[in-house]
Formats: C-alpha cells, structure tokens, sequence
C-alpha cells in the first residue's frame, strides 16, 4: 500500500508526456502535462517548507475545482501535511468554525474566497500562512506609495472617532470624500474598466488585508515555489492524509479523519469496480472539497495516467461534454435528470427524430447520434443521494450506461457501485472488494441500519472521541442509513435512520444546525426543520415553527400596537428566518415554513417528539407551508 502522493508521484514518472489535467482558458482548452504536474506539485511543497509548515501540519484548501487547486492539494500531502478541503460556499461563521477546530496553519485560497476569510481573520491567529491560489498580490493589495500613508490615515481617524464620539452621520461624508481622494491618488480612477480591485482603504477587511502583507502572512501561488526538492516524505500510509468536515446532529460540524490507506484502498477498488484503464477522461465539475470528486473524479484517473477536465461552469456542462465526450462522469441525481430532460426535449422537438424513437427498430438511429453527441463509451455515475429509477431506465433507453453508487464521507466515500458488468436498478450494487457491509438487527422485510468495515472506514472524527465512540464501534461504521442485501449481494438503499435532508444536489442538511441558528431569533421559541419531498427522490428544507409569544408581546408593547394579527406574525417570523439563515450556506436554508398555535410535543429532556409531528406532516394534519422566506 502507498500514501496517496506516492501513487500519484509514480504515475507522473509513468505518463511524463501524457496530458494529465485540462481547463478553459479564453475559449481554449489548455493541457497541463503529468511533467509539469509533478514539478509543480515539488515546487510547492518545498515552498511549504519554506514557510515554515512543519510535517503534519493542517493545511485547508478554499477554493474552486481547477489544476492548481489539485496540485495544491497534493503538494500538502507531499510535504507529509494534512489536507483540509472546504467548501467554498460556507459563510464566513462556519468558515470560521472550521479552520479553528481543524487547527489549519496555512490555507491555499480563492480571491473570492479570500474575501469571505478576511472578516473572520482576527479570530484566527493559528492561521500563520495564507497563499492566493488564483491571484497574484498586486491584485488583492495596494501596492502604491500611498497605501502606508493611507493606513495611518485610517487608523488616526478611527481612534478620533472613537474618542469624540462622532455621530455616523457626521463621518459618512468625511470618509467618502478620503476613499474618493485615495481612488484618485492611487489611479484606480483611471484604470476603471480594467481588471483591478477598487477598494476602500477605511474598510476593516482591506486593514486587514494590508496587515496579513506586512505580517508576511500573505502570498501569492507562484510567489512560494522552491526549486530545491524536498527528501522522499516519512509519512505512511496508516497516517492521516485529509480531514472533512460533515454536519454533525449538534450542529457542529466534525472533521472526518481519512488516512493514505483510507483512500487509496477506495481509489483502487474503484479502479476495479469500473474497469478503468489509462484511456479514461474524466470532466470534473462536482464540487472538489467533495471527497466523491477527489477520489472518483481526480485521484482515480490521475492514478491510471488517465485525463482529467475540468468544466467552465454546471450552465457549460451541456457544451463540455460535447467537446471532451469524457469516458468517465460523476454526477448528482439532479444533473442526471436535468440532463434527461434536454435530451428528451431535444428528441421531441423534430417530428422525424420523435417519430424514430417512438419505435424500438428505429430508436438505434436516434441513440447513435446522442451517443456520438456525449460520448460513445461513457459511463455515468450517479451518488450523493438517490436516483430516480425512472432517470436511470431513461438512460438506458438512450443506450447510455448510469450506474448507481452509494457512499459516505467517513467511507473514504465508496461502500458499493453497480459496475458495468453487475448492475439492477434499484440496488446501488455490490460493495466494493475488501469491504464488509451487513444490516443491523434487520425486520421482517431484511430492513435495518447499514454497518460498514473495511480498509475505507475513517480513523475517527479530530478532537471528538465522545462522536466518534457513537458511531464506530469494533470497526464497524454505523451509516444511519437503512438498507438491505438482496439475493444478489446487491444493496438497495431504503431511507434513513436519522433525520438527514438530502438535497437535490445530494448535499447533506442537518436539521438540528438550521434549528439552532434559526432559534437565535428572540422571536422564535421552537422550532422543527424537515426534508420535505418535492419529488419521488428529492427534499427541500422545510419548517415549522412556534413564535415566542413573550417577545411578541413586549414588541406590541413597545410599539404601542394593539395585537399581532397572523399576517404580521408570519411577515415577522419570515424576516427573522432570512435574518438568521443568512449565516448558513444556501442549500441549509429553509424554503418553506409553517407557525404553530402551540407547543410541540416534547419528551421529559424538552426534545421534540419528532414521531409525533411527521406523522401529520405525511397525512396533511392541518400542517399545510406555504410561508416561503
């Protein structure tokens, strides 16, 4: 077994000449070879060195899928660091929440991720490094002779206004006619309508942006390469290679602990699982920080000396595929049915090509050229959350092949997969080899919990023993989901044990973290959020909500209002919904809601009796959403 970077570093000496990564550039597809991917994967690492990021630090990685995050990524772990992939959608707060408890040192970041990072930076004093991935310096700092002079200026100003008490009114003029000055002074007036950053020098985010300069606390990518390589890494493959932060059911989020072997193991059985050789190309367009992408869709083909693509955006996909007719492409249920959906479209909107797919003799005509249109080989995978048996025949009918896996974070992330020899719909196939699946105390129908054991399950969560006790126990992963084996050793995917919302998207939503920042709202005095199914296979987040009669109360009394009729309440409950559900990412925040007149039914530690309350959402119950914030 080796460490993810050795496998890699192996390929790269294999495939020296082969284009390994690819990306848009003013409308040309540009290759980066397995060479060049490597050198710069060294240069990197060494630069770490040079910063002093010590073996085994963590290193977080904020940005979006491109080339050089992936050999970002891998220079950390060649310099025998930790990766820590985020999300580059989190607001600032759970931005925040993670670099903290992962104890990350340096981050490789986005310019518009930076942006987010720089109005938490003062509450991350361990963050000794930060390293722009896609910008250079000149772009992000004022560089001029100007910017120190401006810097005094600001702080002088802001203790006046401190010291005198100056009234916000009486300061708005005086700082917009400085920022005014400081435009002019600094050309930015001229070079409107360029590529350059226009910035408000009085702004706390740009103080600090100027402080991280000066601290030598910032750099730009290019800025940290070391032409002096590192000695082979000491790492093994039994050492912690990533940590990924998952929501946890107390609202926090925990960081899944995935060793070299966690990884490796699953990117080999894939391997295996698919029969993937060297010819495969993949287009990447899945978020990276995913370990589904990192495993399946850039580790699995930079291993085999295959391609990777990486798409313009989800709107070009369509285009993408017609360019790169990839062999190998993972995707959501929600990608998968909107790409159905085009196809069809374009099927039913000429009377010849509707007329040939009427008929099974005639359908190969008009299946070829969808084929020829996407790729003739490809397979389609489809994970995160479940497929719509309906897309998935679809796709058959147009003699395209979607198989279907299933898989979580903690398991490195595959469990099982149809292949292309062994597939039934319904089933998200055989576990992978070397893998242990089998159903906890299941019912009548063979129904129960899926347990999971193997070399992909996880070392732990970081910094939680209590989280991790509770779900691992003598090697078996408990999933929390409910599922079943069938004759065929295939298992089928039944519902889930916890009160997990699985988006569209197949992103993950823990109802108790929206509750908890939702209930911060003095207005709010319980609350319950659900999945609320929009589709055979598809959640929104939905909730229901008892107002907090006290507060209410004393605001009709300070504004010397009679009482709140129901429009009112629901109006002020929505504004408070969008108030509070800001700091969540837009996928965790509720769609619809619904107001109670009383308290839910609660046990005798004041928890919700969920049982109780679904039950009404399932059957109507009186409970009708129709409040959307």
């Amino acid at each position: 077994m080796q460490t993810i970077d050795q496998l890699i570093q192996l390929s790269c000496q294999k495939n020296t000449d082969k284009i390994a990564l690819r990306y848009k550039y003013k409308g040309q597809w540009q290759p980066l070879t397995y060479n060049k991917l490597w050198s710069t994967v060294e240069k990197l690492a060494a630069g770490l060195q040079q910063l002093g990021i010590e073996e085994k630090a963590h290193v977080a990685l904020l940005g979006v899928s491109s080339p050089r995050w992936v050999m970002s990524y891998l220079s950390v772990l060649r310099r025998g660091c930790v990766a820590i992939p985020i999300d580059k959608e989190l607001k600032a707060t759970e931005l925040r929440h993670i670099l903290n408890d992962s104890d990350a040192q340096a981050i490789f970041v986005g310019q518009p991720q930076f942006e987010t990072l720089l109005d938490v930076i003062d509450d991350l004093p361990q963050l000794k490094k930060i390293i722009l991935i896609d910008a250079s310096l000149s772009e992000v700092i004022d560089h001029s002779d100007v910017s120190d002079v401006m810097d005094n200026l600001s702080k002088q100003w802001k203790d006046l206004v401190q010291t005198l008490n100056i009234a916000p009114e009486l300061c708005k003029p005086v700082e917009e006619a400085a920022i005014e000055a400081h435009l002019v002074l600094t050309g930015q007036k001229e070079q409107h309508g360029k590529q350059h950053k226009s910035t408000n020098f009085l702004a706390e985010t740009e103080i600090s942006r100027n402080r991280l300069l000066k601290e030598e606390r910032l750099y730009s990518y290019k800025d940290i390469f070391h032409d002096v390589p590192l000695p082979p890494a000491t790492h093994i493959p039994k050492d912690r290679a990533v940590v990924l932060y998952t929501s946890g059911t107390t609202g926090r989020s925990k960081g899944a602990m995935l060793s070299h072997q966690n990884l490796v193991s699953n990117i080999q059985a894939a391997c295996q699982r698919f029969n993937l050789d060297s010819s495969i190309k993949t287009l990447s367009f899945l978020p990276i920080n995913h370990v589904f992408e990192q495993v399946c869709g850039v580790l699995v083909p930079l291993s085999l000396g295959g391609e990777v693509n990486f798409a313009e955006s989800i709107k070009k996909l369509g285009d993408n595929l017609n360019e790169i007719k990839p062999t190998f492409l993972l995707g959501v249920p929600a990608v998968y049915r909107l790409l159905y959906g085009r196809i069809m479209k374009n099927i039913e909107s000429k009377s010849s090509s509707r007329l040939l797919y009427k008929f099974p003799l005639t359908r190969k005509i008009v299946t070829a050229k969808i084929k020829q249109a996407v790729g003739i080989n490809t397979t389609f995978v489809s994970g995160g959350a479940a497929l719509d048996p309906a897309i998935a025949e679809g796709f058959h009918n147009l003699g395209l092949n979607l198989l279907q896996g299933y898989g979580i974070t903690e398991t490195s992330p595959v469990i099982s997969a149809e292949s292309p020899t062994k597939n039934k719909p319904g089933t998200v196939g055989e576990p992978l080899e070397d893998i242990e699946v089998k159903i906890d105390n299941p019912n009548a129908e063979g129904e129960g919990e899926i347990l999971v054991k193997g070399p992909n399950v996880m070392l732990g969560y970081y910094k939680n023993a209590k989280a991790t006790a509770e779900i691992l126990s003598n090697g078996w992963y408990h999933t929390g989901d409910l599922g079943k084996i069938d004759e065929d050793n295939m298992l089928s995917i039944c519902g889930r044990v916890k009160n997990l919302i699985v988006t569209p998207n197949g992103k993950n939503v823990y109802p108790e973290e929206v509750e908890n920042h939702l209930l911060k709202s003095p207005y709010i005095a319980e609350i319950m959020v659900y999945g609320h199914k929009i589709s055979a296979t598809a959640e929104e987040v939905y909730a229901i909500i008892f107002p907090e009669e006290e507060a209410l109360f004393a605001l009709n009394k300070e504004l010397e209002s009679g009482p709140m009729g129901a429009a009112e309440i629901e109006a002020l409950i929505r504004k408070e919904v969008l108030t509070y559900g800001k700091d969540l990412a837009d996928y965790k925040r509720v769609k619809k809601f619904t107001l109670r007149e009383d308290e839910f039914p609660k046990t005798t530690t004041r928890k919700i009796k969920r049982y109780i309350v679904e039950p009404e959402i399932s059957t109507g119950g009186g409970i009708k959403p129709t409040s959307r914030p």
